[in-house]
């Protein structure tokens, strides 16, 4: 089986530029020291809405989405008027990816305001700002004050994901047991067929052959119950981007019962709920 201490997650970071040059260094020097793989894009200036989708692609193919928010805003996209650091941070939020956030704690940004000039808090959409901070801060974030902090919070954190099987990573061919993940995919792909057939069974006949608690512990055998649980208020808000391993393996299942459908093709393809969801 893969050994998940040598698994190497790749972590999109996502923050404004030019105010955050340190504190996005300093972030790629944890994720590394970590043994993981940074992502990022410097290289694509912001404004280009081909370079966004680009962006998009990135966060999709990345395990973790990691958010250094500071004093500025940053560029703002025209049709949203929304910055493109906040639409990557939504944008995330609306795949499912997982993500942390290190926001810069207030009582510093005076601090960096006498170190570096006013180059360093936004005066151009303060409000915006305002509202971006505040809706970061309804969730778990970890706060800094210099670039110590980010590399505290960021080896804190993905030590956490890391042992998470959810996630896909990278893995050097050397690092897997060969024999044991085979024998480990011919018994899962086994009980995935028998599951799979009763599932199809019973969206093909309907419910007069299957009841609705053998039905429900067909679902929780495969996961599958849980998983709908959780994502229920995603899939039925914006939909969801199938971008993780759990989310890939799940959704299809999920749309041969008819609970789920898909909204959008492409990859990764997008998901919403059906009127039959409601039962469970």
């Amino acid at each position: 089986m893969v050994d998940f201490l040598k698994r190497r997650l790749q972590v999109f970071v996502s923050s404004t530029f030019s105010d955050l040059k340190e504190e996005r260094q300093a972030a790629v020097e944890a994720i590394l020291s970590a043994g993981h793989i940074p992502a990022g894009m410097e290289l694509f200036a912001a404004g280009d809405e081909s370079q966004m989708d680009v962006i998009r692609q990135w966060i999709d193919e990345s395990d973790v989405y990691l958010l250094i928010l500071g004093g500025r805003y940053g560029s703002v996209e025209p049709k949203t008027e929304k910055s493109y650091t906040q639409l990557e941070y939504e944008y995330a939020l609306e795949s499912g990816k997982p993500l942390f956030a290190c926001v810069v704690n207030e009582a510093a940004i005076e601090g960096r305001v006498k170190a570096n000039g006013r180059s360093v808090i936004e005066t151009e959409n303060p409000q915006q700002l305002k509202q971006f901070r505040a809706d970061v801060l309804t969730r778990v974030v970890k706060f800094w004050e210099d670039t110590k902090d980010i590399k505290i919070a960021i080896a804190e954190k993905l030590s956490d994901f890391a042992r998470r099987e959810d996630l896909v990573g990278w893995v050097r061919p050397e690092n897997v047991n060969v024999g044991a993940l085979a024998d480990e995919i011919a018994r899962l792909s086994k009980e995935n067929a028998d599951l799979r057939a009763e599932l199809k069974k019973w969206a093909a006949e309907g419910s007069g052959n299957i009841s609705f608690d053998e039905m429900r512990k067909l679902l929780a055998a495969k996961g599958l119950l849980d998983f709908l649980e959780r994502s229920r208020l995603q899939l039925g808000l914006n939909g969801m981007t199938a971008s993780t391993g759990e989310q890939q393996r799940n959704c299809p299942e999920l749309c041969i019962l008819g609970l789920i459908t898909t909204v959008a093709i492409g990859h990764p393809q997008r998901y919403s709920l059906t009127e039959q969801d409601a039962v469970f």
